[in-house]
């Protein structure tokens, strides 16, 4: 793979910053990358013996279905339509300040309490299969009574595999409420976390062994640095979902079941894992980048001390030149007839002398 093609394949996406200078808060303006794909909102009902599924064409269908029985899960996937994000967010009476934070994707994990819902941000990840490029994609989750609303920047896989098992009541999750629902989201993402973090792993072992190999490839150092972006992007947002499912678990809230805090308890130490397994790749990238820069170093010091070695051994040589290259009448080598092949047998009889010198001093 060459150097250009390499450093496009890792290239991660630019967040822009979002152009709120002079709004009033809960301005609600989209501070993530644009994308081409549709924004869609789904709606799941459930309870131990059914499960409904359908998408929802407007907004002004939600109260209908919230007012429904069971379990009641609305997905908003593409937060790019603001329009639509501010009518959603005016059907279920979600504060305007927390539509401008869902907006915003550049926040950081955290857990916030509105009244009688717990609202949480949190991040996926999944890399690009196509560009290798590694995707952040902001997750806001509100949970109440009877029901859970998720926006989500980018369309997690987890959530299409939740779906499934929802259809077919696979698990105990169509036996229990919303709170555990919000357990098994979190759980799988935990889970997808340990899966880019082994292809993260795999990369830095890739580093290591070329690093140890082919000292010299110079599109070795813009991939420790892409891969150190990534691992800072993943702790980033991995790292404080501890304090959430802390929070999650000790929390006195009615929207959580005692019996689940202990499922957020299990979550919590998983996601110690991954936080010691990120620490841990930092170390080694770190000790990629170190093995990296002192070998390249002992590369040069070698190229310096060859040739600081072929200066040493032509310096007597230039010397001799530069005295039979004086203009002295009384020269008697200047007339001497061998005088030409002398000065040439002289000259590599030195040279031969010092490399002698400088191989048994091992400088050759």
């Amino acid at each position: 793979m060459s150097g250009t093609k390499s450093r496009h394949h890792r290239k991660r996406k630019a967040v822009p910053s979002p152009h709120k200078a002079g709004l009033p808060p809960g301005s609600v303006v989209y501070g993530g990358v644009p994308r081409a794909e549709q924004s869609t909102l789904r709606a799941v009902r459930y309870d131990a013996t059914s499960c409904e599924e359908r998408v929802l064409t407007h907004p002004h269908e939600l109260p209908g279905f919230l007012a429904q029985p069971g379990v009641k899960w609305v997905d908003f996937e593409g937060l790019a339509d603001t329009k639509l994000l501010e009518e959603i967010g005016l059907q279920l009476r979600l504060h305007p300040l927390l539509i401008e934070d869902i907006a915003n994707t550049n926040q950081r994990t955290k857990l916030e309490e509105d009244g009688d819902q717990l609202i949480l941000f949190v991040h996926d990840f999944e890399r690009n299969k196509e560009t290798q490029a590694l995707n952040d994609g902001q997750i806001a989750i509100a949970l109440g009574d009877g029901f859970i609303f998720t926006f989500c920047e980018l369309p997690p896989t987890e959530f299409a595999v939740l779906r499934e098992r929802l259809r077919i009541g696979q698990g105990a999750t169509r036996q229990n409420g919303p709170d555990f629902l919000l357990y098994r989201m979190l759980d799988m993402l935990v889970d997808q976390y340990f899966v880019v973090l082994d292809e993260v792993n795999d990369r830095v072992e890739s580093l290591q062994t070329r690093v140890l190999d082919t000292p010299g490839d110079r599109d070795i150092l813009p991939e420790i640095f892409d891969t150190r972006q990534e691992l800072l992007m993943l702790r980033k947002g991995i790292l404080p979902l501890r304090d959430v499912l802390s929070a999650l678990e000790r929390r006195d809230s009615k929207v959580i079941q005692p019996a689940t805090r202990v499922f957020f308890r299990d979550v919590y130490d998983h996601t110690l894992h991954v936080a010691e397994s990120i620490d841990l790749l930092r170390d080694l990238e770190n000790a990629s980048l170190e093995v990296y820069l002192s070998r390249l170093s002992l590369r040069q010091n070698d190229v310096m001390r060859v040739l600081t070695v072929f200066s040493t051994i032509f310096l007597p040589l230039t010397f001799l030149v530069g005295v039979w290259g004086m203009n002295f009448a009384n020269m008697p080598e200047l007339s001497w007839r061998h005088g030409y092949f002398f000065a040439l047998a002289l000259m590599a009889i030195v040279a031969l002398v010092m490399m002698i010198y400088f191989k048994r001093q091992k400088w050759m």
